[in-house]
């Protein structure tokens, strides 16, 4: 708080000490200190505390300064008051706007001075921005926003009627379009002069060629802004109906404004018969006389809009009421209101029915009927006129898409087909394409997925010159070699030459890419061309070279639609050919191409060895870490021949010795069936089913383990004890361990069968393997993990 009085005193001292002249220059700077004082302003001063007291009464001086300023004799005194009132009540809050009343009064009596425009456009500023925030309390809109409202429109009226400057007209339409629906009832009694206010401009006509004593409330001082904030504000005006009544007063002034647009549609079209027919309204009839005049509208028009007389004239009067239309559609409203779509719909099809007729041959957009009662002059200037029409008629449509997002999505097939026909006759001119493809791109989005084939096949055309406009063009070469013209004369061949051919010439470039608009509609319908449309509607080529002009000019939206969105495969069983790889290197910076090429799926974990030289000890702890308390059947098997290898091995006899280091072989080749086993299980994990209780242990193919042949003369051990095998077997790869309940106790042989490589040499001291191999056949099982016995197989 100390700070804040410190300054607020500063601010004080700097505004009184400073030469009144000189004081505008100081506003910048002193404004922008105020907003250091915001909690002294805006709190409450009590004087229960010297520190209180003292904000207080710098508060009061302050104050006090600049309603002294505002009553100074000098245009610069008077101007620096309204920029330090303005920016005074936006800090200080409730507690500075209540005791604004002096600063009000004030500020109406600038507005009746011969001040500079620019004052009174401040001034006018700030009474709104007073009169905005009071609306919140109802105590302050009774003591400062009703007495003095009222003065507050008179006096900006009369500063409107006066030919003023525009951007001073512009504030004050835009004043009465904020004030209006939140004081309707103040404004009720003043309706009659806003609406001739509006009436010279909402739809004004510059081109005019009526006479002065004719043009009767035509302001040369309508500006394009002037005109949208005069259409804001007449779609408010319903606001001011009685209590009940609003929304059939809009209802009302909006079926108003599209039965004008049709009026004056019937001036502006006369030369041409047209084949639109509307129920709702008469068709226009011609005879034989000649209609040698203007084109023209004196007589009363039923929204008080000044006369015309012109074809360009009624050209813009057209073109101002479509404007207003579009406003009604965009424009919000205090209570809900009931749209007629299908008046709407019916102006656009006529607007967009009528078409420049082409200039090849007697094709369907030849079908024109010219209206011989018209001079060939005004045919050719509607001609002139008819694109910027269109255009003010798609810029309808889409408002209507925007504001009924989903509900009008029966009309979409009728306006797409419309917006070809357009497109067809009218493509050379740059206006029209970038409304055509802002349209067709935001029907595609609606309803583009359900368009059927015919459709999407007319937009072939439509598509491919928005390539063209997106690429640069190339240099055509035969052109910048054609050097001069022959020409035969006598039978000689007589060349002119131009002197400039010989020199280098330029590089073409795309005229279209100097438009931005419509650089930025092309890049729109693009990615909507990919994304909303079926891909076995698109043709081979028309695809291609929308990929084309994706990868060429490096357009990130549309290259992900068209990954995203591949053409269907030709030929059975082969996708077709994707432009990821392109996306990938031009886009590769991208968060949306990184998620898309690598996406962050969650880790699988699976048993693999990094080495085939892993100890023991290791292997069994990795198997650990990725079964947990599971058994695996190799461990246990690593255990029975451990132990069948190591018993009953004595010093002296060779046999036995030579038995443990079958055994150990043996070992090694349980290891070895063991990454067999993994390797078979994770094949079964991806495309094996999983085996039911009691299957067979092997699995469904025969899985060879190594291809060395037999070896008859390695001896086969003598006979050990028996050893009875677990019950419950764990097989690798399935996804339930399988259990064996009768299985009787086998004795496990260590010689090597077919299937297991020996590493042992053969001796001398073998014994022959037939004599104990017929000895032991009845009593031996041989166990081979990942193969089938012979007789199994067959």
């Amino acid at each position: 708080m100390a700070t804040e009085l410190a300054t607020l005193r500063a601010v004080t001292f700097r505004i009184s000490s400073t030469n009144t002249s000189q004081l505008p220059q100081h506003v910048p700077a002193i404004a922008a200190s105020l907003a250091s004082c915001r909690t002294l302003l805006s709190s409450a001063q009590a004087s229960s505390s010297k520190t209180a007291s003292e904000a207080s009464v710098a508060v009061h001086r302050y104050r006090t300064l600049l309603s002294t300023l505002l009553q100074d004799r000098t245009i610069q005194g008077r101007w620096a008051a309204i920029v330090l009132i303005k920016s005074t009540i936006e800090v200080g809050g409730w507690e500075t706007l209540q005791k604004s009343l002096p600063w009000v009064r004030g500020l109406l009596g600038i507005l009746t001075k011969p001040d500079p425009f620019s004052s009174k456009q401040l001034c006018i500023i700030t009474l709104t921005r007073i009169f905005f925030l009071t609306r919140d309390y109802p105590t302050l809109v009774r003591e400062i926003t009703t007495p003095s409202l009222s003065p507050f429109i008179q006096s900006a009226l009369q500063i409107a009627a006066s030919r003023t400057s525009p951007a001073l007209l512009e504030t004050i339409i835009e004043s009465f379009d904020r004030l209006l629906p939140r004081h309707p009832t103040t404004f009720r009694s003043h309706l009659k002069q806003i609406q001739q206010l509006l009436g010279q401009t909402i739809a004004p006509t510059p081109s005019s060629k009526l006479g002065p004593e004719q043009a009767t409330g035509i302001r040369p001082d309508v500006t394009l802004a002037v005109s949208e904030a005069a259409r804001r504000l007449y779609t408010q005006i319903p606001c001011s109906a009685p209590k009940g009544a609003t929304a059939e007063e809009w209802q009302v002034s909006f079926k108003k404004t599209i039965d004008n647009a049709h009026r004056v549609s019937d001036k502006v079209f006369r030369a041409v018969v047209e084949d639109f027919k509307s129920s709702s309204r008469d068709a226009t009839t011609t005879n034989g006389h000649t209609l040698d005049d203007e084109v023209q509208d004196i007589n009363t028009d039923p929204m008080s809009l000044p006369p015309w007389s012109g074809i360009f004239a009624g050209g813009e009067r057209l073109l101002g009421l479509l404007e207003l239309i579009k406003t009604y559609i965009l424009c919000p409203t205090t209570i809900p209101v009931n749209v007629n779509i299908g008046a709407v719909v019916v102006l656009l099809t006529r607007l967009l029915s009528l078409t420049i007729p082409s200039a090849k041959g007697q094709g369907f957009l030849n079908a024109i009927k010219f209206n011989n009662q018209v001079s060939k002059e005004e045919r050719e200037n509607l001609w002139l006129i008819l694109p910027n029409i269109h255009v003010a008629a798609i810029d309808i449509l889409l408002a209507l898409t925007h504001r009924s997002d989903t509900s009008t999505v029966a009309i979409d097939a009728a306006m797409l087909d419309q917006m070809v026909w357009v497109f067809a006759a009218e493509r050379n001119a740059p206006e029209v394409r970038t409304a055509c493809y802002s349209a067709v791109a935001e029907l595609l989005r609606r309803s583009g997925v359900a368009l059927p084939k015919s459709s999407i096949d007319s937009l072939g055309d439509m598509i491919r010159r928005c390539c063209d406009d997106i690429l640069p063009l190339e240099q055509n070469a035969a052109q910048a070699k054609q050097s001069a013209a022959n020409v035969k004369t006598n039978g000689n061949t007589q060349a002119t030459t131009n002197a400039d051919a010989f020199l280098k010439a330029p590089k073409a470039h795309n005229v279209s890419g100097d438009f931005a608009g419509l650089h930025a509609a092309a890049y729109t319908l693009l990615p909507a061309a990919f994304t909303h449309i079926r891909p076995q509607h698109l043709s081979d080529s028309l695809r291609a070279r929308m990929d084309r002009t994706a990868i060429l000019v490096r357009d990130k939206d549309a290259m992900m639609a068209s990954v995203l969105n591949p053409p269907p495969s030709k030929k059975f069983g082969k996708p077709a050919a994707s432009i990821l790889p392109f996306l990938a290197r031009s886009q590769s910076g991208e968060k949306e191409v990184e998620a898309l090429i690598r996406p962050r799926m969650p880790v699988i974990r699976m048993r693999t060895y990094e080495s085939e030289d892993v100890e023991g000890d290791e292997k069994e702890q990795m198997l650990e870490d990725v079964e947990g308390d599971d058994e695996f059947v190799g461990n246990e098997l690593d255990t029975l021949l451990g132990t069948v290898a190591t018993s009953g091995v004595s010093g002296g006899d060779i046999v036995m010795a030579e038995a443990v280091d079958m055994g150990a072989t043996a070992t090694t080749a349980v290891e070895s069936n063991d990454r067999s086993a993994e390797i078979l299980e994770r094949a079964n994990a991806v495309g094996k089913r999983p085996q039911e209780d009691g299957a067979s242990l092997a699995p469904p193919k025969r899985v060879k383990v190594s291809e060395v042949p037999k070896e008859p003369h390695v001896s086969t051990l003598p006979r050990q004890p028996s050893i009875a095998m677990p019950t419950t077997i764990v097989a690798p790869g399935l996804e339930a361990p399988a259990v064996v309940s009768d299985l009787p106790a086998a004795s496990i042989s260590v010689a090597p069968p077919v299937s297991v490589t020996s590493a042992v040499p053969p001796t001398t001291a073998e014994k022959p393997a037939e004599e104990d191999s017929e000895e032991d056949d009845d009593d031996k099982i041989s166990l081979v993990l990942g193969q089938d016995t012979e007789s199994e197989s067959e």
